[in-house]
């Protein structure tokens, strides 16, 4: 028996699944966390806010059947390549074949943007192969492809170090952004509505910027000079050959763009990169 209300979000500790989970909690829904560590700060946080959390490993089954009793919908989102000890494309399976299994109302898949050229990137064939068992299952489903997650830029390890933001993107690259709470209400939408989000593949971007664009905007909502500079794709090379692949083709040009303005016509608040900062980014960068 499902409750119509209870969503259980896959990889709810992890920094989208967690946003997603806030984002439903938020708007009224009663959230099951699945998460290999019920004792983590992420945990405690969840459940402080009102989030039902439970042990389970994507590798056993039992458990996400287990996870997926008396459940309305599923929102999925797991470790990518840099998870080492997880199996992507299994897990990707297990949690479609269950939804099937417990006949789940309406199942959110987070892939990335971008999948449809995977071929050519060498990068994302992990969700590629999930969207397309996904699609096969013949359960009712929306793919959700995110851009950049606007947060990505406040770690270091993705360019802000102090007032400089280094990236190996070119000046004049165009890279689309999306901030992780529109991703959340993106999945709530689907939720409210499967017959309108039923099989639809949606690429996801608040805003499209070059690097030097973002340093400005970050200037302009902290106050910081904050300048842009260029990482040599060598050095990036050498650090993670897999994401230097990734900047090589981003700065092509070749890349697969979302309609932001179709997607603004769905969910008119849409956060662009400077409403990000001034809403939650620029204070986050400041601390």
């Amino acid at each position: 028996m499902q409750n119509r209300n209870r969503i259980l979000v896959v990889g709810a500790t992890g920094q989208q699944g967690g946003a997603v989970a806030r984002v439903l909690l938020t708007e009224g829904w009663m959230v099951r966390g699945f998460t290999r560590d019920t004792t983590s700060t992420a945990t405690q946080e969840l459940t402080a806010l009102g989030a039902e959390m439970v042990k389970g490993d994507l590798a056993d089954q039992a458990s996400i059947d287990e996870a997926m009793e008396d459940v309305y919908g599923v929102f999925n989102v797991h470790p990518g390549p840099l998870a080492v000890d997880q199996d992507e494309v299994q897990a990707g399976k297990n949690i479609a074949d269950a939804a099937k299994a417990h006949r789940i109302s309406h199942l959110v898949y987070s892939s990335a943007i971008g999948v449809d050229q995977a071929a050519q990137t060498g990068m994302q064939t992990e969700k590629a192969i999930v969207e397309k068992y996904i699609q096969a299952t013949g359960i009712s489903y929306t793919i959700l492809r995110p851009a950049s997650f606007m947060e990505n830029f406040l770690n270091p390890k993705f360019g802000l170090q102090g007032t400089s933001f280094t990236t190996a993107a070119l000046p004049t690259t165009q890279m689309q952004l999306i901030a992780l709470e529109d991703i959340g209400k993106l999945a709530a939408m689907a939720f409210r509505q499967p017959e309108v989000f039923d099989q639809k593949i949606i690429e996801l971007s608040g805003d499209t910027l070059t690097p030097v664009q973002m340093a400005a905007a970050m200037s302009k909502t902290t106050g910081l000079h904050i300048t842009y500079e260029l990482l040599p794709m060598e050095t990036l090379r050498q650090l993670n050959p897999r994401f230097a692949r990734g900047y090589e083709f981003l700065n092509s040009g070749k890349t697969t763009k979302a309609d932001e303005e179709s997607l603004r016509n769905i969910h008119p608040d849409l956060l662009t990169f400077e409403a990000w900062l001034k809403k939650t980014g620029a204070k986050k960068m400041m601390n």
